[in-house]
């Protein structure tokens, strides 16, 4: 928007100028007025006005931009702190992929041995766990649950992977076995205590392989938890916060990350092993 105002402003400096010589230039649009040149009718030193506006409105677009950005930069660090804060002893998702412009905002819940947390990505920061986050809709959240043993956390993990079906080569030497079911395509593999799933949608003709094979990329460059038991799923059907689910056990403790986009539930649950 300030670029556009910055243009604006451009064209209506362009169109002074000429005014004051009894000339006019034709109208053009904002993108050719941002790549083209006054007509030949124009005299050179309007255009050199023109390009000292230009460049001056370019150079406030950039300022406040930069402004901008640094300030969403801050206000989500400021978040992670009130939300470490609320749980002091736990390991917590240290990055929370947002779209472009948007600003973290979370809303906690429980105690140190339950805890849940939503986050959202909006237009504005607003306090941890302000009412109106209720009206929003959450990109993704996480949740560390302890139990009474092992045992039982191993269990609530829910490995869904399943080695029968058609063998597809993963790349990196890993091989999935896709199968169908009630309409879906299930392709699984396993990548050291980590089981992984990709569902796909046969209606909407969707296919799991190129997802499955850029989760594999993925995790050849990037660290996982190392889990005693670990489950990820999927949902290509699915295109809410839940849409990509990791649950892994350490000793009692249950945790879990899921995100609406596949990569960036990755990169939560990678940002907690640094």
């Amino acid at each position: 928007m300030k670029k556009e105002l910055g243009l604006f402003v451009t064209l209506l400096t362009m169109g002074a100028l000429a005014g004051c010589n009894n000339q006019q230039e034709p109208e053009t649009s904002q993108a050719s007025s941002a790549e083209t040149t006054a007509t030949s009718m124009v005299e050179s030193t309007q255009t050199q006005a023109s390009s000292q506006s230009e460049t001056s409105q370019s150079s406030t677009s950039s300022s406040q931009a930069a402004s901008r950005d640094s300030s969403n930069t801050n206000s989500t660090a400021d978040i992670y702190a009130q939300i470490q804060a609320a749980f002091p002893d736990l390991v917590l998702p240290k990055d929370i992929p947002l779209a472009s412009g948007k600003v973290l905002n979370a809303a906690t819940a429980g105690s140190q041995s339950d805890a849940s947390i939503l986050y959202y990505g909006l237009d504005q920061q607003l306090p941890l766990n302000d009412k109106a986050l209720n009206e929003e809709t959450p990109i993704a959240a996480f949740q560390s649950k302890d139990y009474q043993s092992a045992d039982e956390a191993a269990a609530a993990v829910n490995v869904t992977a399943d080695d029968g079906g058609q063998a597809v080569d993963l790349g990196y030497g890993i091989t999935g076995h896709m199968q169908g079911a009630a309409g879906s395509s299930y392709l699984s593999w396993q990548e050291g205590n980590w089981s992984l799933t990709v569902r796909a949608v046969n209606q909407e003709e969707q296919d799991p392989v190129p997802v499955a094979k850029e989760v594999v990329a993925y995790l050849e460059e990037a660290m996982l938890p190392a889990p005693e038991v670990g489950q990820i799923t999927i949902d290509m059907g699915k295109n809410d916060h839940t849409a990509t689910t990791v649950v892994w056990q350490q000793e009692k403790t249950l945790r879990t990350v899921q995100h609406q986009d596949a990569r960036s539930a990755l990169k939560m649950a990678v940002s907690m092993n640094q």
